[in-house]
């Protein structure tokens, strides 16, 4: 059963969760990801950053660089406890914030993903 942590702001808008999958918890990005949303987020799940064994940003809308170091946070987190998480969904436009961040290659992917 995968348990939720997170916070969801408004219809239509972003939300942040914590999702805890059989191999282990996975931080699920969907709609609009801003300073708004990540303020929410942080109060309800705390600032300190979880370790995560991916990243799925499959259905975002629009990513702010504040969420871009949300995710680079959670990134290192993990590295640190020695864990690589991935980026096992994204789309185009969440490659084109990474791309001209400079960031394109940082967030490792999936094995046989594109």
């Amino acid at each position: 059963m995968r348990e939720r942590r997170g916070v969801s702001v408004g219809p239509g808008y972003g939300s942040i969760a914590l999702v805890e999958e059989a191999g282990g918890t996975v931080l699920v990005l969907a709609g609009e990801i801003d300073t708004i949303v990540i303020a929410q987020f942080e109060r309800s799940a705390g600032t300190a950053p979880t370790p995560v064994v991916a990243i799925d940003a499959g259905e975002v809308t629009l990513l702010s660089a504040t969420a871009v170091d949300l995710m680079l946070r959670h990134l290192w987190s993990a590295a640190a406890a020695g864990s690589a998480p991935v980026l096992r969904r994204s789309n185009p436009h969440v490659e084109r914030v990474l791309e001209l961040l400079g960031l394109a290659g940082i967030f490792p992917r999936p094995p046989g993903s594109a």
